[in-house]
């Protein structure tokens, strides 16, 4: 029972802190949060390990955990690590996708389109990402990955401009999919490259 208010309690915090509703900075007093959901504190403490573990938060011995915050220097290494990453995971998948692969992008695909500009759009673009690095089989990397891009959307969801990009990031995601699917390895790649480096523009110049 425990272990199952544990993984909601994750489940819902993860999402709140990815959705922008708790900010970077954001302090989770376990005392509140118990309050809050309506359980003891153990299975607060304990989830507030489990964010910790994915480096969503910082825990304060004793007190709870806050929202992690990053600089600009902190975030533009942090998506100079994604254009090493992410790029190199492309480039292999583009080499070795099969027909399931590609009808799974293709259906990620479409379901981000949908669900762009929305609240919650951060989750679809991440599906759509990894649809088109899953065929790599590198799965270290895709988690790595995963954690990087956390990093990015907990801070870029604080900035209503990055939505109304979305016309933008529809048109980078249909020329990636489009060159991924016909095994263009480098084009993919380097049309990758510039969908990062434009976000990452973006947010860094919003933060400043």
């Amino acid at each position: 029972c425990i272990g199952k208010r544990k993984m909601a309690l994750i489940d819902t915090l993860r999402d709140n802190i990815l959705n922008g509703t708790l900010r970077p900075g954001a302090e989770l007093l376990q005392t509140d949060l118990a309050t809050r959901f309506g359980v003891s504190r153990i299975p607060v403490r304990d989830a507030l390990q489990g964010l910790a573990a994915e480096r969503l938060v910082r825990v304060i011995p004793n007190k709870g955990a806050q929202v992690i915050v990053l600089t600009r220097d902190e975030l533009s290494e942090v998506y100079d690590l994604r254009l090493l990453l992410e790029t190199d995971l492309i480039h292999r998948a583009a080499r070795q996708a099969g027909p399931d692969d590609h009808a799974e992008a293709l259906h990620q695909l479409r379901k981000s389109d949908l669900e762009a500009g929305r609240p919650g759009w951060a989750t679809g673009d991440a599906a759509f990402h990894a649809a088109r690095y899953a065929p790599a089989r590198r799965p270290r990397q895709m988690a790595m990955v995963t954690e990087l891009r956390r990093c990015c959307a907990l801070h870029s969801a604080q900035y209503d401009s990055l939505i109304a990009n979305t016309d933008q990031w529809l048109e980078d995601h249909q020329s990636i999919h489009d060159t991924w699917a016909k095994g263009q390895a480098d084009v993919a790649a380097a049309l990758l490259a510039q969908h990062i480096e434009a976000a990452r523009d973006l947010l860094l110049a919003q933060m400043a």
